[in-house]
């Protein structure tokens, strides 16, 4: 799997740019490469519940003056810090469960939370390939103006990390069971 600096050369590559060896390289394009990395590759994840991003963490309640008020919910959670969670998705595997994301903190009226959240992976040895590929390619339009002055290459770039988003979506999806319906819910619709 390749670096993130190889991710970040891949993406130069896509703008007809030689490769960079690091990140503390004396150019321009290493400079940017070190600033945008990691916002765009919090972006991509945070986008889509990549199933190489899922974690699942049980939550410790809140106490005293760490709980939020003034909200509906009478408990109040903690996000995860390690790994650090980019997205909540889902308490206690049932989606019809109420819960809000106020900051740093999660409010619900359960009394036990086991989170299911996108968490900020940082290792590109665990990215999918398809993830890489995306990641690459919003790195690249993140770059294209900065580094060839050239709005329509921005342009072409948003429009084919939109394309490589959905191809990936689209394969990632694929790798788990469809969502069930209980014939409650169908009767429930009519």
């Amino acid at each position: 799997m390749p670096s993130e600096v190889e991710i970040c050369s891949d993406a130069l590559g896509l703008l007809g740019e030689d490769p960079i060896t690091s990140f503390d390289d004396a150019t321009k394009k290493a400079r940017l490469c070190n600033r945008f990395y990691p916002q765009v590759r919090d972006a991509v994840l945070r986008a889509y519940p990549w199933r190489c991003a899922i974690a699942l963490q049980v939550l410790s309640q809140l106490a005293g003056t760490d709980v939020l008020t003034g909200t509906s919910y009478s408990n109040t959670y903690q996000l995860p810090v390690n790994p650090y969670c980019l997205r909540a998705l889902l308490l206690n595997n049932d989606k019809y469960i109420l819960w809000e994301v106020i900051g740093r903190k999660l409010v619900t009226d359960e009394s036990a939370v086991t989170l299911k959240y996108i968490a900020r992976i940082t290792e590109p040895g665990y990215f999918d390939s398809l993830l890489i590929d995306t990641i690459v390619t919003r790195l690249a339009q993140q770059l294209a103006y900065p580094i060839t002055g050239n709005p329509a290459m921005v342009k072409v770039l948003l429009e084919l990390y939109s394309y490589k988003l959905s191809e990936a979506r689209s394969i990632d999806s694929m790798e788990g069971s469809l969502d069930t319906y209980d014939s409650d819910d169908l009767l429930e619709v009519r």
